[in-house]
């Protein structure tokens, strides 16, 4: 299940569907390997607080063949607004393959 998928309301067809917030979820972030991990979490949490969305970090697991790092953040978002203004800014973190 996607993370739009959580926020949709029940018993409406896929046009009539809408986001309600606010919400928390936890958020995936899929990285290549070769950035330290310490470096990643730094550059995560500045784009988090750069879109003032409140967030707390839950934990890291490597990929079975060690080529990337899924990071899980816990994270509060207000509004489409803010949804749409936090992936943009998580989309620039060097390395960033996936964010889920």
């Amino acid at each position: 299940m996607g993370i739009l998928n959580l926020f949709l309301e029940n018993n409406q067809t896929m046009a009539e569907q809408k986001l309600i917030f606010p919400q928390n979820f936890d958020i995936k972030l899929i990285v290549t390997a070769e950035i330290p991990h310490e470096e990643t979490k730094r550059n995560i949490s500045q784009a988090l607080s750069e879109s003032k969305t409140v967030h707390s970090f839950v934990n890291i697991r490597s990929s079975g063949k060690g080529h990337y790092l899924s990071y899980c953040y816990n994270i509060d978002i207000e509004s489409k607004e803010h949804l749409i203004k936090t992936y943009a800014l998580l989309r620039k973190i060097p390395g960033l393959k996936f964010a889920l």
